[in-house]
Parts: structure tokens; sequence; C-alpha cells
């Protein structure tokens, strides 16, 4: 199994780099590019939807994942019918835009097909013996989390690396905290997911040569959410060990998300009021923003090892610490507000 594995990694980096590299450039020659207008965060016309290479790449290492017996059949299926629904969805959506309720249809479709293959679903621990069951009223609001969690993670791939950056780490952080609590199955599953995206990373560091686009970064979204569930099954680690180390992305875009609505915005229309993109514009710089994301998640990752995750009450609390001080720095940085609405009140 680990002669499989092994070759199953390096031929999933070499063939994402490879060919993003030949999506590039039939991209250019296609015109599948993004423009840059006043709401962008780059400056030059560059090509998109070069992750859709890294997520068929994902994709076969899940079904490998099921050959060897890392996933069961069911697990499986929910990760790889659903997100490939929703990476078709935000392909063509990069192609040519299409309506909202095509968009938001899928995701509903997606994330109902999840919860229906892997209930049911774990318990969510609260405090002490205490567990919230999601298995009946609270069902909905998983779904709506699970759209809430492909959306925000769209909105967050606005500036070079971040979004990629974001997978890699998460993914890594949580193969470590699995590892560590003897689930080394799992644990190399979400090693070899990260690894197509770290061969996308490639293309776009910083200053990125192509974007991720909707494909991808929607695909991630749920690939998370889906993750979560399947992780959280055999009670070793809990869901919250996935909303700490994601807390940087669905602060970030929940905070900006209200903020827009309070205040009269478009909320729906593009903008580059995020948290990130405010601190990209302040530093001038994608590098040292995407830079500061991977040592934030590295540090928080470091802190879950040290109690390991099976201590509710600690998970909480590391995640409010880490929930107050992103809210903080969104306020002092005005996240959610742009410059011109804020001058103008």
């Amino acid at each position: 199994m680990s002669t499989i594995l092994i070759a199953s990694g390096l031929l999933a980096f070499i063939g994402t780099v490879f060919f993003t590299g030949v999506y590039r450039t039939a991209a250019i020659k296609q015109g599948i590019i993004d423009t840059p207008d006043h709401r962008s965060s780059h400056t030059q016309p560059t090509p998109t939807g070069g992750g859709v290479v890294a997520v068929i790449t994902i994709l076969a290492l899940w079904l490998v994942g099921h050959f060897v017996g890392l996933l069961t059949t069911k697990e499986t299926i929910a990760l790889v019918m659903p997100g490939a629904l929703i990476a078709l969805v935000g392909f063509l959506d990069d192609r040519k835009p299409l309506a909202k309720r095509w968009r938001f249809g899928a995701q509903i479709i997606s994330a109902i097909t999840v919860i229906a293959l892997l209930y049911p679903l774990p318990a969510l621990p609260i405090w002490g013996e205490f567990a919230l069951n999601l298995n009946h009223w609270p069902l909905p609001f998983v779904a709506l989390a699970m759209v809430w969690l492909i959306n925000l993670y769209n909105f967050m791939d606005g500036i070079d690396g971040l979004a990629g950056s974001e997978a890699v780490t998460v993914l890594g952080a949580v193969a470590i905290i699995l590892a560590l609590a003897g689930n080394t199955n799992l644990a190399i599953l979400l090693a070899l997911t990260a690894v197509p995206m770290l061969g996308f990373l490639v293309w776009n560091w910083p200053p990125a040569k192509i974007f991720m686009g909707d494909a991808c970064s929607t695909f991630l979204g749920l690939s998370f959410g889906t993750l979560a569930l399947i992780t959280s099954k055999d009670a070793q680690i809990t869901p919250w060990v996935w909303v700490i180390m994601l807390s940087a992305f669905w602060v970030d875009a929940t905070y900006t998300l209200v903020v827009r609505m309070v205040t009269g915005q478009d909320w729906r229309s593009p903008h580059r009021t995020h948290l990130y993109q405010k601190l990209a514009l302040k530093k001038k710089d994608h590098y040292r923003v995407t830079l500061l994301l991977m040592t934030m998640n590295g540090a928080v990752c470091y802190s879950l090892i040290e109690t390991l995750p099976d201590d509710c009450q600690f998970n909480l609390l590391t995640l409010a610490s880490i929930s107050l001080i992103l809210l903080i720095t969104c306020w002092y940085l005005k996240a959610g507000i742009p410059t011109q609405f804020n001058s103008e009140r």
C-alpha cells in the first residue's frame, strides 16, 4: 500500500504542476483571462481557472484512497460525486458566468447529498459531557453551513496564493493532528489531498501566473465541510478542529458580509474590502499577507497539538480567542467598508 500511496503522491504533484502549465497556455489562447478592475486586488490580466487541474487530481487521489482502504465506499462517493458537481458548475462559471440560481442550486444539492451519504452525522461536543445531536433539527443548519463554506472560500480567493496556502496548511495541520490521535489512514488521505494544491501553488504563488478560479475554490469549500464530517465520525477529533483551523477565512468572510449588509451596501456585488484585501492594499504585497496566514495556521496547529484535539473546552476557548483577535483586526482595519464609502459617511 505504501508504494502505491508514495507513487500516487509524486504523480499527483508532478502532474498538477505540468498540466496546470498546459492549462495556462490554453487559457491564454482561448481568452480565459481575469482582467483587473477597480474591485480587483491585482493589476495585471492573468489566466484563471487553473485550479481545475488540482481538482481532477484530488478526485483521482480519493479514488486511489478508496482502492487502498483509506475511505469507505460511502465516504468516497460523498467526496467525489458532490465535489465533481460543484467543480463542474464552477468551471462553467469561470468560462461564462452562470445565473445565481444555478450556482446556488448546485450548492444546495451538493450539501444535501453529502449529509445524506454520511448520515448519521457525528455529535458536536459543546461542553463537558454535553454534545449537540446533529441528526435532528440541526440538519438544515449543517447544510446551510456547508453552503456558506463553499461561498466564503470562493470569496477569500482574492489575492495570490492565499486560498491555495490555506488549503495546504489546513490539510497538513489536521493530518498531523489525526496522526498523533492515532488515525493514520485519514492522516495519509489529508496529506495526499494537500499534494495537488502544493503543485498548484508553484503557479499561483505570488506573483501568480494563473488564478485558481471558482471550480477549485468552491470545490475546496465543500471538501473541507465533507472532510470535517468524515474525520469526526470516530470521535478522535471534533469538528471544532476544522472550525479553528479555518477561522482566518470564515471570520473574515462573515464579518465583512455582515458589515456590508448592515451599512446598506450591495452585499452581492464584487468588492475588495475583506480583511485580507485591506492588508494586501496596506502592505502593497500579496506575499506577506499569504505568509502571515501560513504562519498563523502553523501557530494554531501547534497549540492544538500541545493539548491534542479531544479537549473540547480547550478547543472552544482557542476558537473564542482566535475569533476575538480576528474580529478586532477586522474592526480596526474597517473590513467591509470601502474607502470611498467610509469618507462619505
